[in-house]
């Protein structure tokens, strides 16, 4: 019975996705980052000093925290290089933009380079 359901599930969503012809919205932001050209700080390129390690763990776990963030904000890409900080990804405002950039600052980077994009608005 559980084989069925799982794959009726399967079934259901791949049908759901190909009818609205909608891929998921960081589809396009996932092939950038995985162009060499566009990677400037990457978990593969950062390095992996104790101190950029336990930097990186107090800013993830700032973002992750910080619950009137949205799910897309606490799941933005944070690489740490030599203290210096940089985010990725899409944010659902420019105040969250704001926000996870002060919580970097607060925890111990550096230097704070934010790239974090505004996403537009999902259609309900």
């Amino acid at each position: 019975m559980k084989p069925f359901v799982i794959y009726v599930l399967a079934g259901t969503l791949a049908f759901t996705t190909l009818a609205l012809g909608q891929q998921p919205d960081n589809t396009k932001t996932n092939k950038r980052d995985q162009d060499p050209a566009n990677q400037q700080s990457t978990p593969q390129n950062a390095t992996a000093t104790k101190a950029d390690l336990e930097t990186l763990r107090k800013i993830r776990r700032a973002v992750t925290n910080e619950k009137a963030l949205s799910t897309y904000a606490q799941n933005v890409k944070i690489t740490v290089k030599g203290g210096a900080a940089t985010l990725r990804g899409p944010v659902r405002s420019a105040e969250e933009r704001t926000r996870i950039e002060e919580l970097a600052k607060a925890s111990g980077a550096t230097s704070v380079s934010n790239e974090l994009e505004i996403a537009p608005p999902t259609a309900k």
